[in-house]
């Protein structure tokens, strides 16, 4: 009997110890998943703080020596889904400079030239918030929620394509655009320039070139074009290209970047009549430099002037040329229909047409 009870006392002592490990265990296993799930939303906090669609909870440190913007609803038409942070108004006045920034997601950069002149619209990309005074935009997607940008125009201003706010901090170094550096057009007929390039972070056009030259591409073979202009800001992002071009080696040997196989289109414009546009598709700058060029009565006691310029050698998979009056016809009436079309008038054929003695 004795035995028994001690038998029976040996069995209740080993339970009692096995659920109270069981216990103990299970305990463990609870501290260790809230230990996990704290670190996980700790996470989520961290990265919530660094891309966040709301600045209010994004608790996005304030940058020291910056001023700081929350976005508001972008009043542009056709841009009601989207949302815009304003640096700089827009003023009749045309800024240029450096801007500095740090978003709480990643933003696009934009500025604005204008207001337009009546029919000066005609081929831009328009920004408007009464469809009746109209601003060239120039976007430019980074793909970063901070960096710095050289810009020109009316208004400065930060966008992003969603509907919910976000906060930047921001500076900006600007001085207002002196109208001697507008130059005017020295060409013989008044035919101007306009380039227009399309990189994947947005499209950039640029009336500042004063030579183009189409070396080679109407015989099949690769186009190569040489565009000359006088230094400026506004080919900052060539000069990007250019740089990284050199950084990771040029054409179709080099490395892929944000700048590589890039479209471009070259317009020849007689005031407000188009008369040539030739499109080139995957694109790559393949040489660049720096000149100064002065006439011949230079001289070092600064008798005359000079002018530095930059020299872009661009080399392309392929081109397309256009002329305006065959191009107008397609688009009226389909490719098909015109190879159809019989001693169709093309024009202008001579220099005369071109209203020039």
């Amino acid at each position: 009997m004795t035995y028994d009870k001690v038998k029976i006392g040996f069995l209740m002592t080993i339970l009692s110890i096995s659920l109270t490990s069981i216990v103990l265990a299970e305990s463990f296993a609870e501290e260790n998943n809230l230990s996990q799930e704290q670190e996980r939303q700790n996470a989520i906090e961290q990265q919530t703080s660094l891309f966040s669609n709301n600045p209010i909870f994004g608790k996005k440190i304030a940058m020291e020596g910056y001023d700081r913007l929350i976005s508001q609803v972008d009043p542009g038409i056709g841009h009601e889904n989207h949302q815009l942070a304003v640096i700089i108004p827009i003023s009749d006045k045309e800024y240029t400079g450096t801007l500095y920034y740090s978003a709480s997601e990643p933003v696009q950069l934009v500025s604005l030239r204008g207001p337009l002149e009546p029919g000066e619209e005609k081929g831009k990309f328009i920004w408007t918030t009464d469809g009746n005074t109209n601003y060239e935009i120039t976007l430019i997607n980074e793909y970063s929620s901070s960096g710095e940008w050289n810009f020109v125009g009316n208004a400065l201003a930060v966008h992003t394509f969603k509907n919910t706010p976000f906060v930047i901090d921001y500076k900006v170094d600007y001085e207002e655009v002196s109208e001697s550096l507008t130059l005017p057009l020295n060409s013989l007929n008044d035919v101007n320039i306009m380039t227009e390039f399309n990189f994947d972070s947005g499209t950039v056009k640029i009336d500042s070139f004063d030579v183009f030259k189409q070396v080679s591409g109407f015989g099949k073979v690769q186009p190569v074009v040489n565009l000359q202009g006088i230094v400026g800001i506004d080919k900052s992002i060539l000069y990007r290209a250019a740089d990284a071009e050199f950084n990771v080696g040029t054409g179709p040997f080099g490395l892929d970047h944000k700048f590589s196989e890039f479209g471009m289109s070259v317009y020849l414009e007689q005031g407000d009549m188009p008369i040539r546009k030739i499109t080139y598709r995957e694109c790559d700058i393949t040489n660049y430099s720096i000149d100064t060029l002065y006439d011949n009565d230079y001289s070092y006691n600064r008798a005359s002037v000079f002018v530095i310029v930059d020299n872009f050698e661009i080399t392309c998979a392929g081109m397309q040329p256009y002329h305006y009056d065959y191009q107008k016809y397609i688009d009226e009436y389909g490719v098909d229909a015109v190879m159809k079309m019989k001693n169709m008038k093309m024009s202008p054929k001579t220099h005369n047409d071109y209203g020039i003695d």
